[in-house]
């Protein structure tokens, strides 16, 4: 007999790592025990009790049952990110459920899927109902707008990951390049749809050349960035954005160039607050009001139909 969903919540725990990183070993024990979410700007782990006994000590916070499920919920909607409401986490998340199929054991998997169901679902409503256009849609809008590309500009991707892949679409008026440091086969290019001129490893200065305007969606690296940086002073884009620096160890780009990294991007998110705030207050209320029908179990939800 397949246990109530409220059942299966209250046996849920969370471990979150804000501003911080788990150590290797524990990102490596977590993905047989549970749900493992490992990006650059978040790390946490979920699944149902009994936990591993690693939980404790491991520096993470640790939440069970309704408030596990609430902060997993305003996690995978963007409430909880530095740009609230943006959309990238959401398909991070997903992808990180699909790829706990690989490690997780099939019952277990089996038992937390109708869990990861119902935050999918929940999700999709909060967006849905309370979210539509809080961010501007992603990350992919406020690089957008800080570079303000004008007619005829050719805009360069430096790295084709998850970032990168989720803000193409939002460069669609323009001419897009990407160049990554390993050389791309066919079957990692076709997903990159828009993308018109494809650079390989050995093509840096083309690339460079090329582009009007360059989005770094790499980690900050100093040999791959002062490579960058040389190649930059002699062909000076009008504008460059880097997201995986911080505004102290960002370094110049050119003499013409206009440089923005993650806190100018934070920092556009944040003069957007004010126009927002009552938008993202509702979805918060709609989130806890989502949690407790979760827990109200299924009579509830049938009265209310």
């Amino acid at each position: 007999m397949v246990p109530n969903l409220d059942t299966l919540i209250a046996r849920l725990w969370c471990l979150h790592w804000p501003g911080t990183r788990m150590a290797g070993e524990t990102a490596a024990a977590l993905r047989g025990t549970g749900v493992l979410l490992d990006t650059c700007l978040r790390q946490l782990a979920f699944g149902l009790a009994p936990r591993p006994a690693l939980t404790d000590g491991t520096g993470g916070e640790l939440s069970s049952g309704a408030a596990a499920y609430g902060l997993l919920l305003e996690i995978a909607s963007g409430l909880r990110s530095a740009v609230p409401g943006e959309t990238n986490v959401f398909g991070q998340f997903r992808r990180a459920w699909d790829e706990a199929e690989r490690h997780l054991p099939p019952d277990d998997h089996a038992r937390l899927k109708p869990v990861v169901q119902a935050l999918l679902a929940d999700t999709r409503a909060l967006r849905a109902r309370h979210l539509q256009g809080v961010a501007g849609g992603s990350y992919g809008s406020l690089v957008r707008e800080l570079l303000a590309p004008g007619r005829g500009a050719r805009v360069l991707f430096v790295g084709t990951g998850e970032l990168a892949r989720s803000m193409l679409p939002l460069f669609r008026a323009w001419d897009v390049g990407v160049w990554n440091h390993r050389t791309l086969n066919h079957g990692s290019r076709a997903p990159l749809a828009g993308v018109c001129r494809w650079f390989e490893s050995g093509e840096a200065d083309s690339a460079a050349a090329w582009a009007t305007h360059i989005v770094f969606t790499t980690p900050g690296d100093a040999a791959h960035d002062s490579a960058w940086r040389d190649r930059l002073w002699q062909h000076a884009p009008r504008g460059v954005v880097h997201l995986g620096r911080r505004r102290e160890d960002s370094p110049a780009w050119g003499p013409l160039t206009a440089s923005f990294d993650l806190d100018h991007v934070f920092a556009l998110a944040g003069a957007r607050e004010q126009q927002r705030r009552h938008q993202l207050a509702a979805a918060a209320r709609a989130c806890a009001a989502l949690v407790e029908e979760r827990l109200a179990g299924p009579r509830l939800r049938a009265c209310s139909v």
